[in-house]
């Protein structure tokens, strides 16, 4: 019998590129919200809604549609979630009043959250042994994204005036031609994954862990409140407190998106080699201390040295911490990947206006403390989790591509 190599890299490169594609387009959303100020006369509050638009909804569905991934393999769901996203993006810069602009945006938040569910499964399934590297490259994708969606989204609309949103539907239409092309070939690699994740576990007698992945869950709200709260208050506080100017507040948001992308590429493949909870922990436990620091430096060239190492360190613990929520339900992994990439993530959304009120009342630097704060329960909560049994097959004994000679290969057939 012949042996198989693990999936190859293309399809996790696939899932990096569909995510950085996906969410360019959503992160596009709020470099369009000066425009659609000016031109489309909205106010403050009713920009704040589109936001809430994007976000809030998508994150709440994210588990429900994790659910339905797991009851049958459905990969087109990540082609149509980011075709959706585009087009409701696209679509912004076309509507003329308020509810249009809201209507399209929750139809793009609903095709995100298609997507990342199916999207944080397939990423685990052609992952081979090295399921924090395959994940790692994906969250990678979406910080990515949020790199490129806002100069894609300005220079579309200085270039072409606001319909020029619909620029963002070129390479949307690419990245969607080629998953729809891939499909055959990654519900195969789905099912094979399947076949070989259920009898791993079965060998190992694990069952899905419902409590571990509740205590999870209070590192990763905690990350994902401080992760929002940084993206929102460090231009405010470099214009504020640092008195620089409102270009170089704009250009840490920049800073700090590379800074995850990198960490969290680099997060998995750590967590690969020295343990899931032992990169989250200790990870973790440097985020409070840095951001103390923050605070205590009027020098712009220091308070820049420290928030890129904050950064990394927040985000080198994210894809161990989606992967591990998937080893906690083994069985379940659209739902593990609805619940830590939809619910966990979007809880810092929903703490931001809270952060604001505290900035109001008692200035920035209180926010970077209570902020600080909410990383010494975050660290804390990596004290309650441990790692799962093993459910990762064993690696494979040759480089054959041969999968169709393989039992797994033949369930999936």
């Amino acid at each position: 019998m012949e042996e198989k190599k693990p999936p190859s890299k293309f399809y996790r490169y696939m899932m990096m590129i569909g995510h950085t594609c996906c969410d360019m387009n959503m992160a596009a959303i709020p470099a369009l919200l000066p425009f659609l100020v000016i031109h489309r006369g909205i106010d403050y509050t009713a920009a704040a809604g589109l936001i809430f638009a994007s976000s809030f909804l998508s994150s709440l569905i994210q588990p429900l549609l994790g659910m339905l991934a797991d009851r049958k393999q459905r990969p087109w769901l990540m082609g149509l979630g980011i075709l959706m996203t585009g087009f409701g993006v696209g679509a912004i810069g076309f509507m003329e009043n308020y509810w249009g602009m809201f209507a399209v945006i929750v139809f793009a938040g609903v095709g995100s959250a298609m997507f990342h569910p199916e999207g944080g499964r397939m990423a685990n399934c052609v992952a081979g042994k090295n399921k924090g590297t395959g994940i790692g490259a994906f969250a990678a994708g979406g910080n990515l994204g949020f790199v490129v969606g806002p100069i894609i989204a300005a220079f579309s609309v200085m270039t072409w005036g606001l319909r020029g949103t619909a620029a963002v539907l070129i390479p949307t239409t690419i990245i969607v031609a080629v998953f729809f092309a891939l499909h055959k070939r990654l519900v195969q690699l789905s099912a094979i994954a399947l076949v070989e994740r259920r009898e791993a576990v079965a060998a190992s007698g694990q069952k899905d862990d419902w409590g571990a992945l509740s205590r999870l869950c209070v590192s990763m709200f905690s990350r994902s409140i401080i992760h929002s709260g940084l993206q929102t208050f460090i231009p405010l506080y470099w214009v504020g407190v640092l008195l620089q100017t409102q270009q170089q507040g704009s250009l840490m948001i920049t800073v700090m998106a590379i800074a995850f992308a990198a960490a969290s590429f680099t997060g998995g493949w750590f967590a690969d080699r020295f343990g899931f909870v032992r990169i989250i922990r200790v990870t973790f436990a440097a985020v409070a201390p840095l951001m103390i620091f923050l605070t205590l430096t009027g020098n712009v060239l220091l308070a820049t040295a420290l928030i890129l190492p904050m950064a990394a360190a927040l985000s080198t613990g994210f894809p161990p911490s989606v992967a591990l929520g998937q080893k906690y339900l083994p069985n379940r992994l659209g739902m593990a990947s609805g619940i830590t990439l939809g619910i966990a993530v979007g809880v810092g959304g929903i703490t931001s206006p809270l952060l604001g009120m505290i900035g109001d009342s008692h200035g920035l630097t209180v926010v970077l403390y209570v902020l600080a704060g909410v990383a010494v329960v975050g660290f804390l909560g990596t004290l309650i989790i441990k790692e799962p049994p093993s459910s990762t097959p064993p690696p494979p004994k040759a480089d054959d591509e041969s999968e169709e000679h393989t039992p797994a290969a033949a369930a999936a057939k």
